[in-house]
């Protein structure tokens, strides 16, 4: 049975805590404030207490402790008007009388100190000496004693729990395996690149909480089993399903709750209080909604949980901080920023041959036939059997219907008026270095079978006249040559910088607006044809909104043309749709988080895959340690392209076709040789700043992606944990851009953390090409390439040559030439800054406009090309020339 502090000793906590109350909160309606707070969490102490029959009796108490005290306080001051509220605060805590009764009961019973036949003590020295010889001051067991066990049990009253008491759970051998279950309340990637390792986890990401709450504030658990059916592994949701047989579930996210290795949670509570912080008070944890739905809004009785949630006190960072990275899962793109999407796992080497000979994979005489039977259908999860297939699997009925035939007789009427030349075959180097600006992306998803094709077919026709005497009048050059600034609405020039840099992208702007001229902007038909792409049921549950919104807020751009537009509507649905509503304040942010934000919802708005069945989605996202052998084998050039068409399957969208890449990262282990590597996913391509000695050195663009591929040591605390060796090792960490986009975006990471913790921001100069080209070709890995040189089991460049025929080709074609079109900039810190950006527009008849600086609503034309070359860019915008 649990034990508690005796009444008195909470009685001495309440009172020092009042104390500090008083002493840091001189202001009368700072200790209201307080005590609205402790009463609030009162009264959720007490709907527990009533609803499942225990709660926090401790906190219970001190928080209905500290607020008489509080009260008594304001007998100091004298006015009616506060006497008033106080009657108010006692009226309050009286209609409580029944549950703090029962409370007091409760702690009573159940007292760490005898009671001696029901009476306090009352002997001073004994008081000391109990005192001594009881838990400590903080709410978790007292872990000094290692021949003392604790349970689970123990941990039932309390919402907090410390790092080292979890690790002493999971220590004591079988208590894990089945009866705890970790709930890693981060995003997707976070979860990916590294979570706590542990036999029973489910990863939920906040954002995929709060777009449900948002649909409907009645919801019940089910809509989360539905959403978390599609989105998580299938051993995961298994464990979700089944939630309710385990005897405790542990919460946590990246840093919530007070750190070290067991915090005082009474001590938190005062902290949070003095500070104004959240960070102790429980019922303002960011898994508050979560909780709601798991305890309180069950559909089915059998689904609730056997026992309310703990939160593991300070968070992932808290974990790795007091226990080391030893007890840490890291997936293979662990310390990598951001990478956009994890493909270690997936379905596409099931059949291939095993041979006993030292070269698995070559080609013979003798095993020719037979092999590329086998390996025809190891490629075959990465294909679809059929363009029909295809077709039929990424229709969006809600939204197609009756759009497509005609929408396809539309365009093959346009087809043969056209005017323009047949174009070249896509696996041609002159399609490559054609402008991407004059291709235009047609309605219709192609078939990914031959090698010659792409995800979209620029469609051989020309637009209709233009009936206008506008300067506008082709419908392509005025998307590259409108010009319109953007309202500040308070720290939003994050926001406006990567609009303007996002509204001239052409691969963007054609896809939504196909046929649009300054004669008919306000024409709905010109821009409605995007929608038949809009996945209404994709995986954040955005529904498509934010991408309607963005289109509508370019076409008011384009309405004000010359002038200015405040997107203040834009914003509000950005701010509610992202993750804790990041976006919604009127706070500086970081323009790459919001870009990232941005480039994934439209992505996940506009994505053709979405696979219902887990077992399928299993099928493609997870490969056994064998497959894994088999591809760490295979050149780089192959495998690259495998592992994309494997994610093409979970993820089919313009997003993914012009703006996303591939690298790999391997590691190494330094004593056995075992390589381990991924092929990872990205929009953006963050890239460091290397620190050259001597101020005088120029860096360069080219320098940093050096940086960014040079192969890198991991040693101490972040070894790599060797599957052969089983255990953490020395390794290295070679990371290889394996895929190019259309369109390249390069991030560079000016804000690092200096050795006392802070962060400072790298102003260091970049010199990256503004008027000639940025030439990537040599960092395309080729026919033939392998990461490893110690690789023996090897095939032939004929034999790759020979795979890929199979294979689409998807713009993988050198050369990789790219023009800059675009640069965001950032002036001050990481706190205090401004977001400016330079974009280029075409001519016109009236303006020469070339560079334009977009300074919210402030445009300047006609910039040079020094001035786009500065020290303060950001980001880049390039797309392939």
């Amino acid at each position: 049975m649990v034990k508690f502090r005796s009444l008195h000793k909470l009685e001495s906590l309440s009172e020092s805590y009042s104390n500090d109350l008083i002493r840091y909160s001189p202001k009368i309606s700072k200790l209201f404030g307080h005590q609205v707070s402790l009463m609030e969490i009162l009264a959720h102490e007490c709907k527990k207490l009533n609803r499942l029959g225990y709660c926090d009796y401790e906190l219970a108490y001190v928080s209905f402790v500290i607020v008489e005290r509080l009260c008594l306080q304001y007998s100091k001051v004298a006015s009616k008007e506060i006497s008033v509220y106080a009657n108010d605060i006692k009226q309050v805590i009286g209609r409580k009388k029944a549950e703090i009764d029962k409370i007091k009961e409760t702690i009573k019973s159940n007292c760490t100190i005898s009671n001696n036949g029901g009476n306090e003590l009352s002997d001073p020295l004994i008081q000391r000496f109990n005192q001594l010889a009881s838990v400590s001051n903080d709410d978790f067991p007292t872990l000094s004693d290692t021949s003392s066990t604790i349970k689970i049990e123990d941990f039932k009253y309390s919402e907090l729990i410390g790092v080292e008491s979890v690790d002493k759970l999971l220590s004591s051998g079988p208590i894990d395996k089945g009866k705890i279950l970790f709930v890693d309340y981060r995003s997707r990637k976070e979860f990916e690149d590294s979570h706590i390792s542990c036999n029973d986890i489910v990863n939920i990401p906040p954002d995929l909480i709060e777009s449900i709450i948002q649909q409907d504030v009645n919801v019940l658990d089910t809509s989360l089993e539905e959403k978390l059916k599609i989105l998580l592994p299938a051993e995961q949701y298994k464990r979700f399903i089944n939630r309710q047989t385990y005897e405790m579930i542990i919460l946590y996210d990246s840093n919530y709750g007070p750190s070290g290795r067991n915090p005082d949670r009474f001590q938190a509570l005062r902290n949070s209080l003095i500070n104004g912080t959240n960070n102790g008070i429980t019922i303002r944890s960011p898994f508050s909604w979560l909780i709601d739905l798991l305890m309180y809004k069950n559909k089915y009785l059998s689904s609730k949980l056997s026992v309310y949630p703990c939160i593991l006190a300070g968070g992932f960072s808290n974990w790795i901080k007091v226990l080391g990275s030893s007890r840490v899962s890291r997936s293979l793109q662990y310390n990598l920023q951001k990478p956009e999407k994890s493909l270690g796992k997936g379905t596409l080497m099931n059949n291939l041959p095993k041979q006993s000979n030292t070269n698995v994979i070559g080609f013979n005489n003798k095993t020719n036939s037979a092999y590329l039977k086998n390996f025809g259908e190891y490629l075959s999860t990465a294909k679809l059997s059929s363009p029909q297939q295809k077709k039929d699997y990424i229709t969006n009925e809600s939204l197609v219907s009756a759009n497509r035939s005609s929408l396809r007789n539309h365009n093959q009427k346009e087809e043969s008026n056209s005017h323009t030349p047949t174009q070249v075959s896509t696996n041609t180097v002159n399609q490559q270095q054609r402008d991407p600006r004059s291709r235009r992306p047609s309605l219709k998803w192609i078939n990914s079978e031959g090698r010659n094709s792409h995800s979209y077919t620029p469609p051989k026709k020309v637009s209709s006249p233009i009936t206008t005497k506008t300067e506008h009048s082709n419908p392509v050059r005025f998307l590259e040559q409108y010009t319109t600034g953007l309202t500040n609405l308070g720290n939003s020039c994050y926001m406006n910088c990567i609009i303007q840099s996002l509204g001239a992208t052409p691969q963007l702007t054609n896809f939504f607006f196909p046929e649009i001229g300054n004669s008919d902007i306000s024409s709905t038909s010109s821009f409605m044809s995007y929608r038949q792409h809009i996945n209404v049921n994709n995986s954040l549950g955005s529904k498509g909104i934010l991408t309607t919104n963005f289109v509508t807020l370019l076409m008011n751009m384009f309405s004000n043309e010359g002038g200015y537009f405040t997107p203040s509507e834009f914003k509000r649905i950005a701010g509610s749709l992202s993750p804790g509503r990041q976006f919604s304040t009127t706070d500086q942010q970081d323009c790459i988080e919001f870009l990232t934000f941005l480039l994934d919802t439209l992505h996940e708005d506009l994505n053709q895959m979405h696979i219902v069945d887990p077992n399928e989605k299993r099928a493609i996202l997870e490969l056994t340690p064998e497959q894994e052998r088999i591809r760490e084998i295979l050149p780089v050039r192959l495998a690259s392209t495998i592992e994309w068409e494997r994610y093409l399957k979970l993820n089919f969208s313009i997003i993914v076709d012009y703006f996303q890449g591939q690298y790999l990262s391997q590691l190494k282990c330094l004593e056995c040789g075992t390589t381990s590597t991924t092929y990872n996913a990205f929009s953006i391509l963050s890239v460091p700043i290397p620190e050259k000695l001597g101020s005088f050195k120029n860096i360069s663009l080219y320098d940093c992606i050096e940086e960014f591929v040079t192969l890198e040591l991991l040693d101490d605390d972040n070894k790599w944990f060797c599957s052969k060796c089983k255990r953490s090792t020395k390794s290295t960490k070679k990371i290889s851009i394996t895929r190019l986009p259309q369109v390249l975006i390069i991030h560079f990471k000016r804000f690092k953390v200096s050795p006392n913790g802070q962060f400072k921001k790298l102003d260091t100069f970049i010199d990256y090409p503004v008027k000639k080209e940025l030439d990537l070709t040599a960092y395309w890995p080729d026919v033939g390439t392998y990461i490893s040189d110690t690789n023996s089991q090897r095939l032939s460049t004929e034999e790759e040559l020979q795979v890929l025929t199979t294979l689409p080709t998807r713009n993988q074609v050198p050369p990789f030439r790219y023009k800059l079109f675009a640069v965001a900039n950032h002036f001050g810190n990481l706190t205090s800054g401004h977001y400016t950006a330079y974009v280029y527009k075409d001519k016109s008849s009236s303006k020469t406009k070339n560079w334009c600086y977009f300074d919210d609503t402030k445009v300047t034309f006609d910039c040079k090309e020094s001035q786009v070359l500065n020290k303060n860019a950001y980001c880049l915008f390039y797309q392939r020339s």
